[in-house]
């Protein structure tokens, strides 16, 4: 060993004005070598690399079975100018159930159908409106929808928590309009003294 206390090696790295081996320098002071480009490299890399496409959002049509088959509240929630024109559709071996007073899709007998309203979602904006109308409670899963005489796949909103917070029962958008009409109107009532 030599007095810099590393191999015979780094006693030779040191040049002859006295200089230190480049390990043994400062580390606090910058290093004045450059870096070299390789060309060939870099351009070898741009002709290898697969370059991504800009991502575009495919529109998508997708079933409802609650309160967006309701065109008012379906432009009410997505911001449109004008009520959507929906189309009839359903979906089979599929079943609603409830989880308080809102519909709720599950998976049902290969027999059952569930009729609802088809709409294609144009552009990611909506997909996020309606996701967030649904909340976390619902997941989008893709469904084979029966529409215009023709099945073609599409998604909706399935439930998405523990199936033990559902009851069995029906939901009817009549229904549902009329309660909402009367809990509108119970807040326009004159209060008594």
């Amino acid at each position: 060993m030599d007095s810099l206390g590393g191999s015979s090696a780094a006693a030779k790295a040191v040049d002859d004005e006295g200089k230190t081996p480049e390990y043994a320098s400062n580390a606090s002071e910058p290093s004045k070598k450059k870096g070299r480009r390789n060309i060939m490299l870099e351009k070898l890399k741009v002709d290898v690399e697969p370059s991504l496409p800009p991502y575009t959002y495919t529109p998508m049509l997708f079933f409802f079975y609650g309160s967006l088959t309701d065109p008012l509240r379906l432009q009410e929630v997505l911001r449109l100018p004008a009520p959507p024109v929906l189309k009839p559709a359903s979906v089979q071996c599929y079943k609603i159930m409830l989880w308080g007073q809102c519909p709720a899709l599950v998976h049902g007998p290969t027999s059952n159908h569930v009729d609802g309203m088809a709409f294609v979602v144009e552009n990611e904006e909506q997909h996020r409106m309606l996701e967030y109308y649904e909340t976390d409670a619902f997941h989008i899963e893709d469904v084979r929808i029966s529409v215009d005489r023709n099945v073609v796949i599409g998604r909706t909103f399935m439930w998405a928590d523990d199936p033990i917070e559902l009851v069995d029962g029906t939901w009817s958008l009549e229904e549902w309009k009329r309660d909402i009409e009367e809990e509108m109107a119970s807040h326009f009532r004159p209060l008594e003294d």
